[in-house]
């Protein structure tokens, strides 16, 4: 092997490695691993992934451009606090872009697809009723995703794994305040039955029944961060007062 071709497939396996590093990442915010505000720390997260801090790095800086990490000081980065005026604008969106996804897949799903899918969805029902969100928030993601992906919309789905990036942390709200239980069942089986029955508006309803049931929780937890950040100055102002008297 010459130089050259040594100096490629070093390359090529830096870039995986830089792959490896960012798709792990989305997954993790995506599924809520992280909390709002929550530093990443690269140290941590190389040894997590037995892999040396550079393509972590490198992943982090890539997300840190699409927005959906920000940096704070020279050295540490973290997960963007979202606001409520934020996230009903990032929901708006998931209602119209996840329920044309769902549409679009009820046209192409195969039985293969569906075993796939219902295979996820009964993990994700299992780790729940074991009491590991965790878990079951990151089985609901991989439903979510290949859904999406059976729409076969790559530009929209890059547009959904964006708005999913920046509200994924969020769904560690549900830990506070659980979601209310479906009306009838759980809206990950209506999807299912309208991809089985090739019924796209039966898929679409079923994506934004599962946003529906998200939806309050996670608007009840911005609404208690944000009269915890309007309580801070005013407790500042009176300690301040109270040190002058």
């Amino acid at each position: 092997m010459d130089d050259d071709q040594e100096m490629d497939g070093t390359q090529l396996a830096r870039k995986s490695l830089n792959g490896q590093a960012y798709e792990r990442l989305c997954r993790d915010l995506k599924a809520g691993r992280f909390g709002p505000g929550e530093k990443l720390k690269l140290r941590d997260l190389a040894q997590e992934m037995g892999i040396s801090p550079t393509p972590v790095r490198e992943a982090l800086a890539r997300l840190i451009s699409e927005q959906a990490l920000e940096q704070v000081g020279h050295h540490s980065v973290r997960v963007p606090v979202m606001d409520e005026e934020r996230f009903n604008e990032v929901l708006e969106l998931r209602m119209v872009l996840e329920g044309q996804a769902a549409a679009r897949a009820a046209l192409h799903a195969t039985a293969a697809d569906l075993a796939r899918l219902e295979a996820i969805h009964e993990r994700m029902a299992a780790l729940s009723d074991a009491g590991d969100t965790a878990g079951a928030r990151a089985e609901s993601e991989r439903f979510h995703m290949g859904v999406y992906q059976l729409a076969r919309m790559p530009v929209l789905l890059r547009m959904v794994e964006g708005l999913w990036l920046q509200c994924g942390p969020l769904m560690r709200a549900l830990d506070r305040f659980p979601m209310a239980k479906p009306r009838k069942q759980h809206p990950h089986l209506a999807v299912l039955r309208g991809l089985r029955r090739a019924e796209p508006e039966a898929a679409r309803q079923g994506i934004l029944e599962e946003l529906e049931r998200t939806t309050q929780p996670i608007l009840t937890y911005l609404k208690a961060q944000g009269n915890v950040a309007e309580a801070a100055p005013a407790r500042r102002e009176r300690k301040t007062r109270d040190e002058v008297l």
